[in-house]
C-alpha cells in the first residue's frame, strides 16, 4: 500500500481546500441567504418570516447590515417565506421543502413599491449546496414511498448513497446489528458509523452497530453523511446516519398497510430446480394529527412481521442393525491387510464409491486394533455399549425413512422456524410556548427468531431462540433565544436487551451422563462423521447495552459568522452474558488406526465415528465455562464550528472538536495486558506475562484513556459566478473513532476469567463418566467445572489460549478529504464531480504474540502437531522426538497470546460523480458512478470474534507485511440509479382511458458494480504454525488471472487454477519467511464476478373518499432474474477450486396494499 501517496493527496487537499460542513442539526434544517434590491444592494432590517405550513410553526429573522439572514434548527417540512422591507413590495415564496441536516441557500430580490403590494413566487430548493463541503445524501419520504422496497427494510436504500460499499445485517449474538461500510472504512471491532434516530443515539456499543429503525411508513427521511462532516458530530470516524420519523400535523393523516411474500412468487435459487419455501407477512398502521391546532401534535405507528420458514432434512441415520453394533451392511469387499496395519487398509474403488447404509468401512476392536469379524461389533468381546449414547440415539435420532431408495439410510423430514417482530412508535411535538418547540418520542421493537444451529441436520434436538427488545426515548427542546440565536437540547436513552437461548433447557445429564454444565443447561453438540450432526451453538441469555445521552448545541449568527458551540456526554453500559460451549462438544470422526505398537498403545477407538459413538469414545471433546462480561465507559465531546461567510459567494467552515472516550471498565477488573516474563503482583500465581489492573502501569481499563483527541476540520464553498448554480467545494478533517465494548470484553472470555477448551480433550472414553475416564486431560480425573475466576488463586487449563489488550493502545482515527464541483444546469438538473479520500489509522487487529517460531537451525524439529512447544513464551516442553509432552498437572503454559493491537491502516481514493433530475416531465432520476481503489494492511472486516474469524487470520504473525492487500470491499467501479416514472399522459382522453391509464407509478433501482476481491488459500498448514489459512505461491513464469468466455465456462473454471502451488511441494518455488513456507500470493488477489441488478415496483392509488385512497403495489428484486454468480471456491486442491457453486438471490416478488388518508 502506498501510504505516502495518500499523505501527499491529503496534504494537497489541505492546502487547496478545507472542509467540514456545518450540519449542526440531526433533526432540523438551516436556511440562509441575502435580501437585496434590483441593483444588488443589500437591504438591512428586512423581516424574513419562515412558516412551516403543516404545523404553522413560524420564525422571524431580521437581516443584518449586509442584508443577510440565517435561521438554524428549523423543523423539517414544507415552508413559505415572507419578506417585508420598508419601501419594497412584500414577497411571498412557497414550495420550499427542508430536509433534516440540510443547509438551504435562498436569496431574494425585492421590487420597489408599497408593502401593501405582494409578489408571490413558487420556488424549489437549489440542487447544489453552497453551505458546506460535507458529502451526504438524503433519502426523503417520497423516495421511501416510491422506490421498490422488497422486505420493507429501509436500510437497503443506503445502497443509493455514493461511497457506501456494503450494507449487511446479522444477528449472531441476539442483537440485530446493521453494518455499513463507507469509503473503504473498516468494521474491525470498531464500527465507524454513528446511527441516530430522531436525534438520539441508536446503536449498540457492544460492536458499534446500528439498531432497528421503524417501518418505512413511519419514516420521514434519513441522511447519511459520508465525508467531512461537521465538528458537531463525533464518536465515529467514517459517517453519520440520521433517521427522522414522521410527525403529527394540523391535518389527520396516516396509513394502514400489509405486504406479502410467498414461495410461488419467487424464482428458483441459483442452480436449484425447486423453490425455497418462503412465507412472510408485514403489516401495520400509522396515524398523526393535531391534539391542539398549531400547538400539540401526535404521531403513532405500529409494524408487525410474521414469518414461518420450513427447514428440510435429508440425513443419513443409523438403522436398527447399526444401532445394535451390527455393521455387516458396511463390510468392505476389500480384503484387509495383515498385521498392525490391518485397520488402515485402503479400500478399493468400488468400496469407496458405495454410499448404501452410510458407506463401506472397517470396524476395529478398540483394544486389539484388528477388524472385528464380519464388522459385527455387537459380537466383539471388547464391545461395551455406552448407555448415554444409546439413550441419545433412541430418543433423538429417528430411524431411516422407508422407501428412500438405494438403501441410503436417509431420514427425510422438516420443521417450521418462526420469526416475529412487533414495533411501536409514539411521537409528540409541542409548540405551546412561543420560543420553545419540544419533541418527545418513544420507539420500541420486540423480536423473536428461531434458527437451527449451524450444521444441524436433524429435527428435535436444539433450537436457538434469538430474542430482543429495543427501546429508544428522546426529548428535544429548540429554544429560540433571540431571532439570531437558537439552542437545541437533547436528552436521549436507548436500550437493547437481547439474547440467544437454546431449547430445550436440558443437558447430557438428562440421558444419564455425569457431565458438569456450568450455567444454564443445554444439549451438547454431537457430530458423527458420515452420519448425522446433533448441533448446538453458543448461547447467551443477555446481550446489549444501555446508553444515556445529553447533548446541547447553541447557534448564533454575528455578522458574517455563524457559531455553533456545544457539548455532549454519553454513558454506555455494555453487557454480553454468554454460555460459550458450556454444554460440551463431542466429535466422533472417522480416524485412521495407527499401524505401530506405540501408536496403538494410546488409541482407544474403532476407526469409525458411528461405531465410536456406540462405545462413547469421541475423537475430541471440548467444553467451556460461561462468562458474564460487562463494560462501562463514557463518551465526552466538546465542539466549536464557525461558518464564516467571507463574501456572499464564499464561505469557510472552521471547526474543532475534542473527544474523550474513557477506557471501558469491568466491575471485576477482568482485563489483561501482555508483558512477557513479568509476574503479576496483583495475582502472584497468575501465568507469567499476564498482568491485571492494579499491576504497575496497568490502569482499571487495562490501558490509559487517551486525552489527545483534538480534531480540526476545515472547509470552503465558492460560488464563482454568484448565481447559485456553480459551486466549488473542498476540505479535510480529522475524525476519531470509539472502540467497541466487545473489543474490551474479549479478555473476559478467556483464562483465567473463563475457560475455553474447544476440541481440547482427546482421551474421553465414556459419555456416561466423562471426566473420571480421562485422567490424561482432567487433573485428578475430576471435572474442572464449575470454573470461577479468583484474583488470588487464578486457575488455568493448559495450554491456555489468552487474550490481551495492548499496553499504550491508541484509539483509531480517520483523515478525510474531498474536492469537487457542483453544477445546476436547469431548475431540475444538476451534476457533481468529486474526489473523495479517506485514510484510517490505528485500526485494531488480533496479533498472536506467542505464535510458533519456525526452527531454522533444525528444520526437522518443525511438525504440523508440535507448534505448541515452539512458542516463544511459556511453551509446552518437548517430549520424545519432535512431539510435545503432555503438560504436568498444575503447570501453566500458553498456546495463543492474542493481543488486540492498534497498528492497522486503510486507504481509499475515489472519483464520485452524481446526477440528479428532479421530478419533471413525469420522471425523476438520481444516479451515481464511482471509480475507486481501497487498500488495507490486513483483512479488517471482522465482527470482533477471536482470531479475526470475521476476516482471515494473518498467514504469518512475524511477517505482517504479507497481509497488505486490496480491502475486502475494494469495488473498482460502482453505479446505482433510481428512477421514478409517473406516465400520466392521458389527461385529455375520455374518462375510461384516464381512469385506466393515469395514476400509475413505475420505479426502479438499477445497480452495476465490478466484483469484490476474494482469497486463494491452500486449506492447509504449510508453514507449520497451527493455522490452516496459508496461501499458495505462483509457479515460475505464471500470472494469476481470471478466465473469460461463455458463462458456463466461467462457472466451471473462473480463474486459471494451474498457476498455483502449495508451499513445500515439489516444483513449487520457495515462499516468504524464514521457513520459505509462507505463501507469496496476496490476499484478495482476484476479483469475483461483477453484479448487475434491477429492482422494480409498480403501484397505483385508487381514490375512495375525499383524501382517502387505496394503493396497490407490486414490487420485485432482480426483476429480470439476472444471474449474479458469487466468488468461486478458493481452496487449492479441492474439487470446488475455481468453481462457482452459488449466486446472489434471484427474483423475489412482494405484493401489498396501503390505505392512505
Amino acid at each position: 500500500m502506498n501510504s505516502r501517496f495518500g499523505t501527499k493527496i491529503f496534504t494537497a487537499a489541505l492546502i487547496t481546500a478545507s472542509a467540514a460542513g456545518a450540519h449542526a442539526q440531526l433533526t432540523t434544517a438551516t436556511m440562509f441567504g441575502s435580501v437585496t434590491d434590483s441593483t444588488g444592494a443589500a437591504i438591512p432590517n428586512a423581516n424574513v418570516v419562515l412558516t412551516q405550513t403543516l404545523t404553522n410553526f413560524s420564525r422571524t429573522i431580521v437581516t443584518n447590515g449586509q442584508g443577510e439572514y440565517r435561521a438554524e434548527f428549523l423543523p423539517i417540512g414544507p415552508y413559505t417565506v415572507k419578506i417585508d422591507a420598508a419601501g419594497f413590495k412584500q414577497e411571498l415564496r412557497s414550495g420550499i421543502v427542508l430536509n433534516g441536516a440540510q443547509q438551504v441557500s435562498l436569496d431574494y430580490k425585492l421590487e420597489v413599491g408599497s408593502t401593501d403590494t405582494s409578489v408571490t413566487v413558487t420556488e424549489e430548493v437549489p440542487l447544489v449546496n453552497i453551505g458546506n463541503s460535507t458529502m451526504s445524501r438524503t433519502i426523503d419520504n417520497r423516495e421511501v414511498d416510491n422506490l421498490p422496497l422488497v422486505n420493507r427494510d429501509t436500510y437497503t436504500l443506503l445502497n443509493l448513497v455514493p461511497g457506501v460499499q456494503n450494507v449487511t445485517q446479522e444477528n449472531s449474538i441476539g442483537v440485530p446489528m446493521e453494518h455499513v461500510i463507507i469509503n473503504g472504512a473498516s468494521d474491525n471491532m470498531v464500527g465507524q458509523v454513528s446511527y441516530y434516530l430522531d436525534g438520539g443515539l441508536n446503536m449498540t456499543g457492544v460492536r458499534n452497530t446500528g439498531n432497528v429503525i421503524p417501518n418505512p411508513d413511519a419514516i420521514e427521511q434519513f441522511t447519511l453523511e459520508t465525508n467531512n462532516f461537521s465538528a458537531v458530530y463525533g464518536r465515529t470516524g467514517a459517517g453519520v446516519m440520521s433517521v427522522l420519523t414522521k410527525s403529527g400535523t394540523n391535518t389527520v393523516h396516516g396509513s394502514v398497510f400489509e405486504f406479502h411474500q410467498e414461495t410461488n412468487f419467487n424464482s428458483n435459487a441459483y442452480q436449484q430446480t425447486t423453490r425455497t419455501p418462503y412465507h412472510i407477512n408485514r403489516f401495520g398502521a400509522t396515524v398523526g394529527g393535531p391534539i391542539m391546532k398549531d400547538k400539540i401534535f401526535l404521531f403513532g405507528s405500529y409494524g408487525g412481521l410474521r414469518q414461518i420458514t420450513p427447514q428440510n432434512f435429508k440425513t443419513v441415520v443409523p438403522d436398527a442393525l447399526q444401532r445394535a453394533g451390527n455393521f455387516s451392511e458396511n463390510l468392505p469387499t476389500t480384503a484387509p491387510a495383515t498385521g498392525l496395519g490391518a485397520c488402515a487398509t485402503t479400500l478399493n474403488a468400488t468400496d469407496k464409491a458405495t454410499t448404501a447404509f452410510g458407506g463401506k468401512f472397517f470396524v476395529c476392536d478398540p483394544v486389539t486394533h484388528q477388524p472385528v469379524a464380519g464388522n459385527r461389533l455387537d459380537l466383539d468381546p471388547n464391545f461395551v455399549p455406552d448407555p448415554v449414547a444409546a439413550a441419545v440415539l433412541a430418543q433423538n435420532v429417528p430411524m431411516p425413512t422407508p422407501n428412500t431408495g438405494n438403501n441410503n439410510n436417509y431420514y427425510i423430514g422438516n420443521i417450521g422456524l418462526r420469526n416475529q417482530t412487533d414495533e411501536y412508535l409514539i411521537k409528540g411535538d409541542f409548540q405551546i410556548f412561543p420560543k420553545h418547540r419540544v419533541t418527545l418520542d418513544y420507539f420500541q421493537s420486540i423480536g423473536t427468531q428461531n434458527s437451527l444451529p449451524s450444521g444441524s441436520n436433524l429435527p428435535g434436538w436444539a433450537i436457538n431462540n434469538y430474542v430482543y427488545r429495543q427501546q429508544n426515548a428522546n426529548i428535544s427542546d429548540v429554544w429560540t433565544v433571540t431571532p439570531s440565536s437558537v439552542n437545541q437540547l437533547w436528552i436521549s436513552y436507548s436500550r437493547m436487551l437481547a439474547g440467544r437461548v437454546s431449547t430445550p433447557a436440558k443437558s447430557l445429564a438428562a440421558y444419564g451422563s455425569d457431565i458438569s454444565v456450568q450455567g444454564t443447561p443445554s444439549l451438547p453438540d454431537i457430530s458423527v462423521a458420515g452420519f448425522f450432526h446433533l448441533a448446538n451453538a453458543i448461547s447467551g441469555p443477555v446481550a446489549g447495552d444501555n446508553v444515556y445521552g445529553l447533548r446541547d448545541v447553541f447557534s448564533t449568527t454575528k455578522g458574517k459568522h455563524t457559531i455553533n458551540i456545544g457539548a455532549e456526554v454519553y454513558l454506555e453500559r455494555d453487557r454480553l452474558e454468554t454460555l460459550l460451549n458450556n454444554y460440551g462438544t463431542f466429535s466422533f470422526a472417522n480416524t485412521t488406526v495407527p499401524n505401530t505398537a506405540a501408536g496403538q498403545s494410546t488409541y482407544i477407538k474403532t476407526g469409525n465415528g458411528m461405531a465410536d459413538m456406540l462405545i462413547g469414545h469421541p475423537n475430541t471433546m471440548g467444553q467451556d465455562s460461561p462468562d458474564d462480561a460487562n463494560e462501562l465507559y463514557w463518551n465526552y465531546g466538546f465542539f466549536l464550528q464557525d461558518d464564516y461567510r467571507v463574501i456572499p459567494n464564499l464561505t469557510f467552515n472552521l471547526g474543532i472538536r475534542y473527544d474523550v472516550q474513557t477506557a471501558p471498565v469491568d466491575n471485576q477488573h477482568r482485563i489483561a495486558v501482555f508483558s512477557p516474563g513479568t509476574q503479576s503482583s496483583v495475582s502472584p500465581s497468575a501465568i507469567p506475562g499476564q498482568l491485571f489492573p492494579g499491576d504497575p502501569g496497568v490502569p482499571d481499563g487495562g490501558v490509559a484513556t487517551n486525552y489527545n483527541h483534538v480534531s480540526p476540520r476545515l472547509g470552503f464553498t465558492f460560488d464563482p459566478f454568484n448565481t447559485g448554480h456553480t459551486v466549488f467545494h473542498g476540505g479535510a478533517g480529522l475524525f476519531f473513532d470509539s472502540v467497541s465494548g466487545n473489543e474490551w470484553m474479549l479478555s473476559q472470555n478467556f483464562q483465567p476469567f473463563a475457560v475455553r477448551e474447544t476440541a481440547a480433550f482427546s482421551h474421553v472414553s465414556s459419555l456416561q463418566h466423562i471426566y473420571s475416564t480421562d485422567c490424561a486431560d482432567f487433573a485428578g480425573c475430576v471435572s474442572p467445572f464449575p470454573f470461577y475466576y479468583s484474583k488470588t488463586n487464578p486457575r488455568y487449563v493448559s495450554p491456555s489460549s489468552l487474550v490481551f489488550v495492548q499496553q499504550g493502545m491508541r484509539w483509531p482515527y480517520n483523515t478525510q478529504a474531498n474536492f469537487g464541483v457542483q453544477q445546476q444546469f436547469t431548475r431540475d438538473l444538476a451534476i457533481s464531480i468529486n474526489y473523495v479520500g479517506a485514510f484510517s489509522r490505528k485500526i485494531p487487529l488480533f496479533i498472536d504474540r506467542n505464535a510458533p517460531v519456525y526452527n531454522t537451525a533444525n528444520p526437522s524439529m518443525n511438525t504440523a502437531t508440535n507448534y505448541n512447544c515452539r512458542r516463544p513464551y511459556q511453551a509446552l516442553p518437548f517430549g520424545t522426538g519432535t512431539a510435545c509432552a503432555n503438560p504436568a498437572v498444575g503447570a501453566k503454559y500458553y498456546s495463543n497470546a492474542y493481543v488486540i493491537e492498534d497498528g492497522q491502516n486503510t486507504n481509499y481514493h475515489g472519483l464520485q460523480i452524481t446526477l440528479e433530475k428532479r421530478l419533471s416531465q413525469h420522471i425523476s432520476v438520481k444516479s451515481f458512478y464511482i471509480w475507486s481503489h481501497s487498500l488495507a494492511s490486513a483483512s479488517l472486516q471482522t465482527t470482533g470474534n477471536i482470531g479475526n474469524s470475521g476476516g482471515t487470520e494473518p498467514e504469518d504473525y512475524y511477517n505482517l507485511g504479507l497481509e497488505r492487500q486490496r480491502s475486502d470491499n475494494d469495488i473498482r467501479h460502482q453505479s446505482s440509479t433510481s428512477v421514478v416514472w409517473k406516465p400520466d399522459y392521458f389527461s385529455h382522453f375520455n374518462p375510461v382511458v384516464r381512469t385506466l391509464l393515469n395514476g400509475w407509478t413505475i420505479s426502479a433501482i438499477v445497480t452495476f458494480r465490478t466484483g469484490k476481491p476474494f482469497n486463494i488459500t491452500t486449506g492447509s498448514d504449510d508453514n507449520l504454525d497451527g493455522d490452516n489459512n496459508d496461501r499458495p505461491n505462483l509457479l515460475p513464469g505464471t500470472t494469476a488471472r481470471t478466465l473469460k468466455g461463455p458463462r458456463s465456462s466461467e462457472i466451471a473454471k473462473y480463474f486459471d487454477t494451474s498457476v498455483y502451488c502449495k508451499n513445500g511441494a515439489a516444483g513449487c518455488p520457495a515462499g516468504a519467511g524464514p521457513s520459505g513456507l509462507d505463501g507469496t500470493v496476496r490476499e484478495n488477489s482476484l476479483s469475483a464476478p461483477g453484479f448487475r441488478n434491477v429492482d422494480a415496483s409498480i403501484f397505483r392509488d385508487f381514490p375512495i373518499y375525499d383524501r382517502v385512497k387505496f394503493q396497490f403495489r407490486g414490487e420485485s428484486t432482480n426483476v429480470f432474474n439476472l444471474v449474479n454468480p458469487n466468488a468461486p471456491g478458493g481452496t487449492l486442491g479441492t474439487s470446488t477450486f475455481g468453481v462457482i457453486n452459488s449466486g446472489a438471490n434471484m427474483r423475489q416478488i412482494q405484493v401489498g396494499g396501503r390505505l392512505l388518508f
